[in-house]
């Protein structure tokens, strides 16, 4: 009886999300995503939520202010691999009785994984024409990435020096952790809500929750980073399990699981 309560649970919980999404707007809308995490939480308490390349949780953190709105109806899990950020996501999330914090990166394979970012000291150095108003190390920390050729490409155009673009980057290892260690060590059962920001390695982020048969109910990535042959293959694979899909900015994309999928 109580596994049918709460298969009904998660089902009227999925089609009220899904139908939130129907209710605004399917095609461009920046407001798309906060409509239907708003509408979402409603339905669905505690809401869990996975976020991946938390950064320091809130300068420029699509769910940073969602979360402290609703910090008493929310359970999450940050997962950081720049160690030297941990300690300002633990000050940002401080308010958070239910905010557990890993510093890793999600995959597979066990060992250690393989970033690039940039030299400490040309932090200075940076110009973006962003970030202003954030603190120092949240603009060149919010670039690193698997690839070197594109945080190359990024310090060419954003650094003025009269160094090589690979003096300034270093590369620096950290270990990978298991989706599902993750939600074993936060004690979640499901995950409502899977937030990516990788620089480039979203959709490998999405493929490793479903390799291990994680399917939250929504799904929101950075796209603008992958290649057209990226995006279209984790949009197909998103849809080939049971998600609707929606491009609502340039440079974003949500899935939403429809609650009728197997």
């Amino acid at each position: 009886m109580r596994k049918s309560i709460e298969s009904l649970i998660k089902r009227d919980f999925q089609k009220a999300v899904l139908e939130i999404s129907y209710a605004f707007s399917p095609d461009y809308d920046p407001n798309l995503y906060r409509n239907v995490l708003k509408g979402a939480i409603a339905v669905k308490t505690p809401f869990t939520i996975v976020q991946v390349g938390a950064n320091d949780g809130k300068y420029n953190d699509p769910i940073y202010d969602f979360v402290r709105d609703n910090q008493g109806r929310t359970q999450i899990a940050l997962i950081e691999p720049q160690k030297e950020l941990i300690p300002y996501l633990q000050e940002n999330y401080s308010f958070h009785s239910y905010a557990d914090i890993y510093n890793g990166a999600i995959g597979l394979e066990k060992g250690s994984f393989e970033l690039y970012r940039i030299k400490q000291e040309h932090w200075g150095a940076v110009n973006a024409g962003y970030g202003d108003d954030w603190p120092d190390y949240r603009v060149p920390t919010g670039v690193t990435t698997s690839d070197q050729q594109q945080l190359a490409k990024w310090v060419s155009e954003n650094i003025q020096s009269n160094r090589h673009p690979n003096e300034i980057i270093e590369q620096y290892g950290v270990e990978m952790v298991r989706p599902s260690s993750i939600l074993k060590k936060s004690e979640m059962d499901s995950v409502c809500l899977l937030q990516v920001d990788t620089e480039g390695m979203d959709d490998e982020v999405v493929y490793s929750f479903f390799k291990e048969h994680i399917y939250p109910s929504i799904i929101n990535i950075e796209s603008k980073l992958l290649s057209g042959p990226e995006q279209k293959t984790v949009k197909k694979t998103l849809s080939d399990n049971g998600y609707q899909v929606y491009d609502y900015t340039t440079s974003e994309t949500l899935g939403i699981r429809k609650y009728a999928q197997k």
